[in-house]
């Protein structure tokens, strides 16, 4: 008979402890905890509580935020609550309107310089970043010209950005990735008795990943990307889906904003199905293409401060 004692159930979360971290979580990454969500909260603060033999979240709240090692807990606990689920060519309508329409839209511009920039906005571990490269690799296989991409991947999780740089996966997260791109793009890896997938030198060439906080304005403006002239202020595409699902409704309305001020106009914005629906902005434009949710910028219009709105 066994004489190991069984997990100890989290504590309840009172409404007043909810609302304090909620409150403080909000602040410092903008990730919302609806009730549907309650329950990774109380068990990720369960976690780190009983680790440092503490006896209620109002306890460890308080670490966190006035305690000289709060800082360095507080990055141990965001790593738990934040969800890294992602993949390859995740949302297939986005990656179909990218290759039909945004990229010969773009690409067909008059007196258009040979440079394209895209960025991964909350690219997790990497898998969109690197779909947006081989994307960009297969339009310019059967075209006469030769244009120069650099895509940025960003994230708020320093996890997450170390295994994006890393570029390897294991076989079940290359599950929706097309078998021609696996040969294409990936080189095979054998891990002692792990089979790995790494992404090749010419895709991770395109490729650069870096610290962002969606809901922190100073970590903007984005500063220059290798091989390419100028600020990042101009994106020709963003990426940012499956993100906002963890925001507020006016937490995802002020990224948007925020998003669309850092496309160059002529850019294209690509959300998550139903993220944000019906976003009214000025100098923005919706874009009506099948199962696909898309914004582009059409004037150069200072959308700081603007105050945004849903139809």
């Amino acid at each position: 008979m066994s004489s190991t004692s069984p997990p100890i159930p989290p504590l309840e979360l009172s409404a007043l402890e909810y609302e304090l971290w909620q409150a403080l979580i909000q602040q410092r990454c903008g990730l919302f905890f609806s009730e549907s969500r309650l329950r990774l909260l109380r068990q990720s603060l369960w976690e780190r509580l009983r680790l440092h033999h503490m006896r209620s979240y109002g306890e460890y709240y308080n670490y966190v935020l006035f305690h000289p090692g709060g800082d360095r807990e507080w990055k141990v606990l965001l790593e738990l609550l934040l969800n890294h689920e992602t993949s390859f060519f995740r949302h297939q309508p986005s990656y179909h309107a990218l290759v039909t329409h945004v990229l010969p839209a773009l690409l067909g511009e008059p007196k258009r310089a040979r440079t394209l920039c895209m960025w991964s906005a909350g690219c997790a571990t990497g898998q969109e970043a690197y779909s947006l490269a081989m994307t960009f690799l297969e339009s310019q296989r059967t075209q006469a010209q030769d244009f120069h991409v650099k895509v940025l991947g960003s994230d708020i999780s320093q996890q997450a950005l170390a295994k994006a740089r890393c570029g390897q996966y294991k076989r079940h997260e290359l599950r929706q990735l097309p078998d021609y791109y696996r040969q294409q793009y990936f080189t095979v890896m054998y891990d002692e008795s792990t089979v790995m997938y790494e992404v090749n030198a010419r895709v991770r060439a395109l490729v650069e990943f870096r610290y962002i906080n969606l809901c922190d304005p100073t970590t903007f403006p984005l500063p220059p990307l290798p091989g390419l002239h100028g600020l990042v202020g101009g994106m020709d595409v963003i990426f940012c889906q499956n993100v906002l699902i963890y925001f507020s409704r006016e937490s995802r309305v002020e990224i948007v904003q925020r998003l669309c001020q850092h496309l160059r106009v002529g850019g294209y914005l690509l959300l998550g199905p139903a993220e944000v629906v019906g976003l009214q902005l000025p100098g923005v434009q919706s874009v009506r293409l099948a199962d696909a949710l898309i914004y582009r910028r059409v004037a150069p219009t200072d959308l700081t401060g603007t105050v945004s709105s849903l139809a």
